[in-house]
């Protein structure tokens, strides 16, 4: 109760900090790296706000936003299967989860639609409606919001930690085929620059008579190949070339394990025998939402802007 109405909506400042920087483009797994501890580090201090200021009340989601700042203490370069199995969530726990979150925004819904009826009947701020007045349905609208924001926190940080791992392989698999690379590079030839230049005096008698000294210096690297010599051998040649198909292998194995942890379609998680994974199944359903709310905003035919024109005899 010491917090103000006016200032809860400001607690979910950190949680969208943290959803940008979960959703940054970024160049290489070092920087998507970064953005997802950054984005921990928002989570972790929006879910102690909500505990400090007693919103946060649930004994089990308290429990569980403390397990996950002792497993973010981990040394993530030597505990990866142990970020791996903390960071799961039974089944049972997603689904309580997911009922919760929906009957959340239900309640949500419900309070905005009464907050837009009492405007629209002109009610004064004092005056109760259903059991609530303008301070206290505006309190109540914020705190669920606020708390559909704390429970999708929690998902989001497991979300970060399990995805963490691949990109510690990632970086690991680009550091040794760059030591190889530099391992494989031939060695610079002998520099001939410090020999001393062979020279030779030219003596010639001109038409005159007179004998004229000419001394020209000829450098060693006169007698080198004019072509490019062979750095390595054929049987060197092919061990690289398997050794990079090794690599190559690897990093389409690491880029095909994520890509089926993308969200997708539900028509494709039946497909590839998804349907049981319930964050892949939440993804879906908001790809799937998204789909249908964009076909509503945009029927077919709508951007055909010349159809009404010219004469429909023809």
């Amino acid at each position: 109760d010491d917090l103000s109405t006016k200032s809860i909506p400001f607690l979910s400042i950190d949680y969208y900090l943290a959803l940008a920087y979960f959703n940054i483009p970024t160049a290489s797994p070092e920087e998507r790296k970064s953005n997802l501890l950054l984005g921990i580090n928002s989570l972790s201090q929006i879910l102690q706000l909500l505990e400090d200021y007693e919103i946060l009340n649930d004994e089990k989601t308290k429990r569980e936003f403390h397990n996950l700042l002792q497993l973010d203490m981990l040394d993530e370069e030597n505990n990866q299967k142990e970020l791996l199995r903390l960071s799961a969530t039974p089944r049972e726990d997603k689904i309580e989860r997911l009922k919760t979150k929906k009957s959340l925004k239900q309640q949500a819904t419900q309070f905005e639609s009464l907050k837009e009826r009492r405007l629209r009947l002109g009610i004064s701020n004092e005056e109760i409606m259903d059991g609530y007045d303008e301070e206290s349905l505006e309190r109540t609208l914020e705190l669920r919001i606020i708390a559909v924001h704390a429970l999708e926190a929690l998902d989001e940080w497991k979300q970060a930690l399990r995805e963490i791992p691949m990109l510690i392989m990632q970086l690991r698999i680009g550091l040794e085929r760059q030591q190889q690379k530099e391992s494989s590079m031939p060695q610079q030839p002998t520099s001939h620059s410090k020999q001393p230049p062979l020279k030779l005096t030219h003596i010639t008698k001109s038409q005159t008579g007179q004998f004229q000294i000419r001394k020209e210096e000829i450098r060693s690297k006169v007698f080198q190949p004019g072509w490019n010599q062979p750095t390595m051998s054929l049987d060197e040649f092919a061990q690289k070339e398997v050794e990079a198909a090794i690599q190559r292998q690897e990093q389409s194995d690491i880029a095909a394990e994520i890509n089926k942890l993308a969200p997708k379609r539900y028509d494709e998680l039946v497909r590839d025998g998804l349907e049981d994974n319930v964050d892949l199944v939440d993804a879906s359903a908001k790809l799937d939402r998204d789909w249908d709310d964009w076909k509503d905003q945009n029927p077919r035919g709508c951007g055909n802007k010349m159809g009404d024109r010219g004469d429909r005899n023809f």
